[in-house]
């Protein structure tokens, strides 16, 4: 067994994980951000949300097992320890530091979903609004320690998705103000 796993092309899988988790994780936070939206109602608020789940669901995993991958890598291996502590890896701590954070935010996120019902709704907000900055040290991991951001597609990949992800945040805080001061 300890064979097969060394045969793995494991530099590719963590790479491909890596970026698959990330664009999930995207997409997760931009149908989180649609559904917001007070035009978004009946069937097609249930889909975002529906859609919303599946991809940070998904994007979770992948980036759980982009890290499961790092342990067996023989080209650069990581202990343990240097992906489970946030700051301990044998190089570049602060940027794989920045991983590790997002992933155990993303996990704190997926949990606190779970458990909503037994949050108040202020309490769940305030969790649940940790995903902005937990996209920004996703987005920072992966621009910064990436070994393909160098390619012209991977880099503008990570730029589109902050422009994408700043805009659809910024409509949202424009359309729900005039709500709020209405409501006042």
């Amino acid at each position: 067994m300890t064979d097969w796993l060394i045969e793995l092309p494991t530099w590719q899988l963590t790479r491909i994980f890596a970026i698959a988790a990330y664009l999930l994780l995207f997409g997760g936070m931009a149908m989180g951000m649609l559904y917001g939206y007070p035009f978004m109602k009946g069937k097609r608020k249930a889909t975002l949300y529906k859609a919303h789940m599946q991809l940070t669901n998904s994007g979770t995993l992948l980036a759980l097992l982009h890290m499961a991958v790092l342990v067996i890598d023989t080209y650069t291996p990581f202990k343990w320890t240097e992906l489970l502590i946030p700051f301990m890896a044998h190089e570049h701590p602060l940027l794989y530091g920045l991983g590790t954070l997002s992933l155990y935010g993303m996990l704190l996120l997926l949990l606190t979903s779970d458990f909503r019902q037994k949050f108040s709704r202020r309490i769940w907000l305030t969790i649940h609004l940790l995903s902005y900055p937990i996209f920004i040290m996703a987005l920072a991991h992966g621009f910064f320690s990436g070994t393909d951001t160098e390619l012209p597609l991977i880099k503008g990949m990570y730029v589109a998705t902050l422009v994408i992800t700043l805009l659809l945040a910024s409509g949202r805080m424009l359309v729900k103000k005039p709500a709020r001061r209405a409501a006042a």
